[in-house]
């Protein structure tokens, strides 16, 4: 199991009219891994997506989506919309074991699909 680390740079909320899905994409700056960012979408309950991450081999961009529960889903764009000093932070557990050396530089040898078992949101007040 591996942790990603990540500062939430930028937050969008999207709605899909024909799909009917209503999502927050996050894009974020990596913390434990070199130069890499990850977008993320934050779906509710309802949505037909998982807890999975992709992560480029070539370089450490990485995409995936989060399901959480229908309440926290109406709860987050409004903490996420908060001005503060300080930026979110998220904590990723994923099944996969990444290969990082001493400097933080991801080496993988192709694409990886991982799991995400767990997640933490880390949201400034003050």
């Amino acid at each position: 199991m591996q942790k990603l680390e990540m500062l939430i740079k930028t937050v969008d909320a999207h709605y899909d009219s024909k799909h009917q899905i209503q999502c927050i994409y996050l894009s974020c700056s990596l913390l434990n891994i070199a130069r890499g960012t990850c977008n993320l979408m934050i779906v509710n309950d309802n949505s037909n997506f998982q807890n999975k991450i992709t992560i480029k081999y070539e370089r450490a961009v990485m995409s995936g989506s989060i399901k959480v529960n229908n309440d926290y889903f109406n709860t987050l764009q409004n903490q996420l919309s908060l001005k503060n000093e300080r930026p979110a932070r998220l904590e990723l557990l994923i099944y996969d074991k990444l290969n990082i050396n001493k400097n933080g530089i991801l080496f993988l040898e192709k694409e990886l699909i991982s799991d995400i078992l767990e997640y933490k949101f880390f949201i400034p007040l003050l």
